[in-house]
Formats: C-alpha cells, structure tokens, sequence
C-alpha cells in the first residue's frame, strides 16, 4: 500500500516555515578599532589578479585563497589613488568552482577577465560572459590542447605550480609558460590566433620550445645556455633528474625592452629569483639571476615569504599601472597576519621599479585567529548576550605553534550582535603545559562549554591534536565574569587519537551532559555521562557513533566537529569537515543504538574554506538559528538565518492533492484533480525543478542531493508549500 501524504486542504489556514541562512555582516572591533572587513574567512596562500567586478570602471581584487580553493572579492572604494578595497561577500558566488590555482587574463581582447584555472592537471577556462554588472562565466575549454609536432596534447601544469598566462611575441594573444612535467626546464606554448585568425580571441597553442630562455632551474640554482637541443626536435633527449616538485612563474617586462624576464619561486625556499632576458621576444636568452628579487629592482627589502612564494602583477592602488604582489604557494606553512606582500611600482608598467610598502596587504584590515578558527558560546559577563570564544590549531611561528582561545565579546544587542576581540589567549591556555610528556602546551584547542558540576554557571572542556581532553572549572562567583581553572589534565584519560573536537550535550535525556568527540578519521565518538549532575564520569567510550562518518573523496581524512541540537524532537548533528562541507545527520526516533540519517553532506550549500568548525544558535533573538563558521585560515564567516514564513488561505474546494513517498529516493508521485504548475527550490532557494502537471504524474529527483527540498503547487491564483525529504 502506498505511503501518501493526502492533503485535503476546505478552507484551512496554511503556514509552512523554511530556513535559508544567508552570509552577512557585522561589527567587530578590537584594540579600540573597528575592523574595516572583518569576516572573509582568513587569508594565508593569496593569488591575486585585477577584474572590474560590478562595471564601475574601477579596477577591483579578485584573490583566489589557495587553502580551501576559496574566492573572494574586493571591491575598490574611489577614484583615489591608494590601496583601499571593501570585501564584498556578493560576488564570490557568480565563480565557478575553482581548485589549486586560479589566475585572471582577457585572453580574447574583450576587455573583460576571463579565468585560467588547475583541471586535474589540465588546464581550464572560463569565458567570462558578464553583461554590465550582472557577473558570469562559462566553460570555455575543459583542457587547452598543443600542438607538440608529432601529437595534439593537453597541456600538462602540476597542481602546485603557478604558470604564466602572458603575450611573450608581442602579438596581443595570450601565450603560455610552464614547467616541463620532469621539472627543470620551462616550456613555451605559442598561441597561434593571431597567425590563423589575424585576431586574439582563440586558444589554439603549438609547443614552440621545451627550453625556453636556455636554461635550467635546479634547487633555487640556474644554469644559463642549458638547451643543446630542443626535445621537439630530438624527443628522446634527457632534460631532468627527477620529477617536478613546484615553481610559481611570473612573466613581466622588467627593463623595457620588450622582451619578457620571468620570476620564479621554489616550493622548497623563501625567496623570489628574478631572471634577466638577454635574448628578444622571439628568442628568449636568461643570462642573469638576482636571488633577491624585487632587492635592487627599485626595493630596499627582498620579498621574504615564510614557504614557497609566488608572484603576482597587478594594479592595486589604481594608478593603471601595475604592481608586485608576492604570498605563499602552500596549504601549510604560511604566515597568519603577514604573508601578502606588497611593493608599489614607483616606475612604469613596462619598466617598473618596485618600493615595499607593507607585508599584510588585506590582511591588515580582516579578522584571523592563526590556523583554525574553532567557536563556541559563552556570556562571559551575565548580560543575556551570546559571546564568543575562539580555538585555534595555532598561531604560526617557525619554531613552535602556539594555540590559544581568544574572547570575543557581545557589544551589541539581543537582536543586533557585534563583537569587541578583548583577549586572544583567554585564560591563559597558550602557556599551560597540558601536554605532560614533553611539558609543553598543545595544539588545536577545540572548546565546549556546559555545567557540569550543577553550580549555576558553565565550564569548560577543551580537546586537543593528540586526541585528550582537559577539563576547566568555572571558580568565578555568582555574576561575576567567567573564570577557567585547570582542573583535570587527560580528563578521564580519554584518548581518541588525533584532533579530539568535543561537544557537550545530553544525548539520552537523562538530563546529564554526555561528550560527542570528532576525531581525525572523520567518525564520532559517544561517551555517556554515568556520572551524577554534580559529579560527570565518563568512562565508556563508543567508537564509530552512529555511523556518522565525514570522510569523503576530497579529503584525505575527515576532521569532524560536532554541533549538536534538537528539532522536531529528533537530535540533529551539523558536522564540520576537512573538505569543509558541513554535513547534517539526525536521529531516527531518538533511538541511540540507530545509525543516525545523513540528511545532507553540503548542508544549506554553506561549503566554504577546509576544516571547518561551527556554532548554529540564535543571535538575533527571532527565534531562528544563526551560524558562525570558522576554517582553516583562521578566520570567520557569519550567516543570518533569513526563513521565509509564508501564510497561505486555500479556498479552493475539492483540490485534493497527494505526495508520496515522502521521503523519497528517486521519484516522487504528485496526484492533483486540477492544471498545476510545480516548483521545487533546494535548501539555499535555487529553483531546481519545474513542470507542470495535470492528474498523477511522476517526478524524477534521482539527480538531486540528499537533504530538504521546498515544493511550491501553484494552481490558477493559490499555491500551496510541502517540505520533501530526498533520500
């Protein structure tokens, strides 16, 4: 018999509530200044290019963040000539999804930027098709082939090199230098649209040389007149030693003599290596290096990144002439507060003589808590406004990570919250040594808050990169501001290995908090409270809870962070991750020996960024859920839950509709006695189906995700809303 969901709707009020959260912002201040942009999420691994966003003739930022493929814009303020960019949160969205490397070129000559991007070790592009202000792109090429003589073949470019998409003839189209596969030497990829087409909007490239500018990069060393021969004319000749193990290349005229000199950085040092071209446009001849570039170019200082850095050339204080920005080409290793360097050209586009200005370009007006950013609520001061406390995995030093818990406290109201940041190691934690082997402090500090010892106040557990917990007493008095003591080091000797993330909340309603710990391998981990409301003891652990798991394809591990909260009566679990999807699991019937359902493995489409960790609680007093989001840059994002509340009359007699199965898994039955029209919207609103019907028809969801979907029934001048599950 069929499970149906019959509504007979005579004359009966309708009101359905969905929940959308939405980016926004706030006020946060710290050290008596308010942050001029303070939730972009972090900046460390930076790669920057110019693009006039929203066509107001202003040369805006577009900064591809290499940890966590995030893309963020910034939009110029004025006409003045400074270095002055708002972050907007309402243009990264019109990007496509782009991985490891992302750099801007108008490659067709329409004045318009379009995107050269990593494809699985292939090259793509996105033609950018913006009208006006309305930004957008499509696919152009999935892989730019050449012509390499005896075959046609993709071109090959390692997901940890930077290549060049830069004129090097003179011709006005875009050509392309990268490294040989074996590493080494630099590969020449002519583009030939001018030479076929007499114009510049094709990508049509022949491998010209494997050994451009005749030489051979060893370990941050340069060998000059290195090419006895060119492998396209004699392809058996050895060229390297080994595999390729990253450069980041930048192509620029240095000297004005209408050649391209190149830039190069090593994944293995931390300086920037600039090689003069002796030869001409069409004959490339390196006869020279400085080691510390941009030093005796015009600046007093090298360009001294921490690991591997890159280059970039752009305008970045609208003078239409374009400068030097350097930041790290890795995933780790990079400088929290100072790893975007940049130099202004005191010369000319073609000739330019770089001046450092500052090392914190962006940075210095953006919130970063180090690497990780890992929230949790307090009120630390009793004034019924949700304050904020802040792990991280650490603060970056050569010798030793230092990880900390800063306080961020409520300034605003009930309904409107804004931050002050009034202590970055709270309560001291960066020098307690709660590692007892080796007597040091830990790294990845992850808190969770409650009261556990019934005394009117909450305490505080925090978990660890080696797996432990370690539990903090509240010794403040009644009203008195929050004050964490060390209690119990290795609390109940709990060990669950790598990157404990717990959450404190009561599982099995017996009115005690029990601990849901994330773990390295992307599983949870139970351990019931046996204890009493005055005295927890935790002694039994449960691995592999619910069969919860936020392992995927894209991450090489998990790192699961557990949010826990009721609704609907049922305990719903958000899950930050490694791949920073969020995924959303909930109970079925509260029944705890049951694997809990994956509702979703991107919930509300909020996949930002790469370690995710999260707080989802009320902030704005409407009684919705609002989330905080941290990640591995070390900054925040904050999404306002904007539901949409829709109260419907249906005065239509004899409309009979049924839906079944609800849930579903790849087809849904819609029975109705009139002409309607179907919608169906995703969780984040994005319309993903439309039909209409007549009687019974069948639907096909099979390619929708997992999760809560919202079907709209418009019938003549009434509409009707029905919450689907897809399973």
């Amino acid at each position: 018999m069929k499970k149906a969901l019959l509504l007979i709707i005579l004359f009966l009020p309708f009101s359905v509530y969905s929940q959308f959260l939405k980016q926004s912002e706030l006020s946060i201040v710290e050290n008596g200044n308010v942050i001029k942009n303070p939730l972009t999420g972090g900046l460390n691994s930076c790669q920057l290019s110019n693009i006039d966003l929203n066509d107001d003739g202003k040369i805006d930022i577009f900064v591809f963040e290499r940890v966590g493929d995030r893309v963020l814009c910034f939009l110029k303020n004025n006409d003045v000539i400074e270095t002055d960019f708002h972050y907007s949160k309402n243009y990264s969205k019109n990007f496509p999804s782009l991985y490891n490397w992302a750099l801007l070129v108008d490659y067709n000559c329409d004045g318009k930027e379009d995107i050269f991007t990593y494809n699985d070790s292939y090259v793509k592009v996105f033609k950018n098709t913006s009208q006006g202000d309305n930004l957008s792109f499509q696919v152009e090429e999935q892989a730019l082939i050449s012509d390499l003589g005896p075959i046609q073949s993709a071109i090959i470019i390692s997901e940890v090199d930077i290549p060049s998409f830069v004129d090097i003839d003179g011709d006005q189209d875009i050509d392309i230098l990268t490294f040989k596969q074996s590493g080494g030497y630099v590969e020449y990829h002519k583009n030939l649209s001018q030479e076929m087409y007499g114009n510049c909007d094709s990508l049509v490239f022949k491998l010209e040389t494997d050994c451009w500018g005749e030489f051979y990069e060893g370990l941050n060393t340069y060998e000059f007149n290195s090419c006895n021969e060119d492998a396209i004319n004699n392809q058996n000749e050895f060229r390297s030693s080994g595999p390729h193990s990253g450069s980041s290349t930048l192509a620029l005229d240095m000297d004005g003599d209408d050649d391209m000199d190149l830039i190069l950085g090593d994944v293995s040092f931390n300086n920037l290596n600039l090689l003069v071209n002796g030869g001409d446009n069409q004959n490339a001849n390196m006869i020279s290096v400085n080691q510390n570039f941009p030093l005796g170019n015009g600046s007093n200082v090298s360009a001294d990144i921490s690991s591997f850095p890159a280059a970039f050339y752009l305008d970045v204080n609208n003078d239409n002439i374009r400068d030097l920005v350097v930041s790290p080409n890795t995933e780790n290793n990079s400088e929290n507060f100072e790893s975007i360097m940049m130099f202004l050209n005191a010369g000319e586009d073609n000739s330019p003589l770089f001046q450092y200005t500052q090392n914190d370009f962006l940075q210095n007006n953006t919130l970063d808590f180090g690497s990780g950013a890992y929230p949790a609520i307090i009120d630390y001061n009793n004034d019924g406004l949700k304050d904020l406390i802040i792990g991280n995995y650490g603060y970056f030093n050569n010798s030793n990570t230092s990880s900390q818990i800063a306080l961020l406290i409520n300034i605003g109201s009930k309904t409107e919250p804004n931050f002050e940041v009034v202590d970055r190691d709270f309560g001291g934690l960066g020098t307690i040594p709660l590692d007892t082997i080796l007597n040091q402090s830990v790294k990845g500090i992850f808190p969770t808050v409650a009261d556990l010892d019934n005394d009117g106040d909450i305490d505080l557990i925090i978990g660890d990169s080696n797996g432990k917990l370690h539990f903090f007493k509240n010794i403040a008095e009644s009203d008195q501001e929050i004050e964490f003591e060390l209690q119990n080091v290795n609390f109940f000797n709990i060990d669950i290995g790598q990157h404990a993330t717990p959450f404190l909340f009561d599982m099995n309603g017996d009115n005690l908090f029990d601990l849901i710990i994330g773990q390295l391998d992307g599983t949870i981990s139970y351990v019931e409270n046996s204890g009493s409301i005055y005295e927890p003891i935790f002694d039994t652990i449960i691995e592999d809870f619910g069969g919860i798991s936020v392992n995927n394809d894209e991450s090489l591990y998990g790192f699961s962070t557990p949010y826990i909260y009721e609704e609907e009566n049922e305990i719903n679990i958000l899950i930050g991750s490694e791949s920073g999807q969020i995924y959303h699991y909930r109970s079925i019937n509260n029944d705890l020996s049951l694997n809990f359902e994956l509702l979703s493995d991107n919930f509300q489409g909020l996949a930002q960024g790469k370690n995710t960790a999260l707080v989802y609680e009320d902030f704005t007093n409407d009684g919705k859920r609002d989330l905080f989001l941290g990640m591995q840059t070390g900054g925040l994002f904050y999404f306002v839950n904007d539901s949409i509340a829709i109260d419907l009359e249906i005065n239509k007699e004899n409309n009979e509709l049924a839906i079944y199965p609800n849930p579903a898994h790849n087809f849904i039955n819609v029975e109705t006695n009139i002409k309607s029209q179907i919608l169906i919207y995703s969780s984040i609103g994005q319309l993903v189906l439309n039909k209409k019907i007549y009687g019974t028809s069948t639907l096909d969801i099979s390619y929708l995700s997992k999760g809560y979907y919202l079907l709209n029934i418009n019938q003549q001048e009434y509409s009707q809303f029905r919450k689907i599950i897809k399973n």
